[in-house]
């Protein structure tokens, strides 16, 4: 099993904010890192897991690292945005259901319990 949490890159609007790119773009790899941490402490110890954390574009940044590995499937959450949201925003469950050669299990957020 492998587990890949890729930060966005920083961009140089950030500098507008009063805020360097360099301290947004660490800030990014930190949230990266702890979302790596927390999903690799729910794998079960008898699992084999290794852990790949990145910078980019989400979709093409997966895919690369499909095309390095050998996998059987991808297993991608998707948050159900809806159509119009992610034709404004874009979908890395969507690009990389188009784009890659293995297959993929897309797997929803739960429902949210405020109304």
């Amino acid at each position: 099993m492998m587990l890949i949490s890729v930060a966005p890159a920083a961009s140089s609007y950030v500098t507008l904010a009063g805020v360097s790119t360099p301290t947004m773009q660490a800030e990014l790899d930190k949230w990266a890192a702890q979302t790596l941490d927390e999903a690799s402490r729910l794998v079960p110890d008898e699992i084999a897991a290794h852990t790949v954390q990145a910078t980019g574009h989400a979709g093409p940044v997966i895919l690369k690292e499909l095309d390095r590995g050998a996998y059987d499937l991808v297993v991608l959450g998707t948050r159900g945005r809806g159509r119009v949201q992610e034709g404004f925003l874009g979908s890395v469950n969507g690009y990389v259901h188009f784009h890659s050669k293995v297959p993929l299990l897309s797997v929803p957020d739960p429902p949210s319990a405020s109304p």
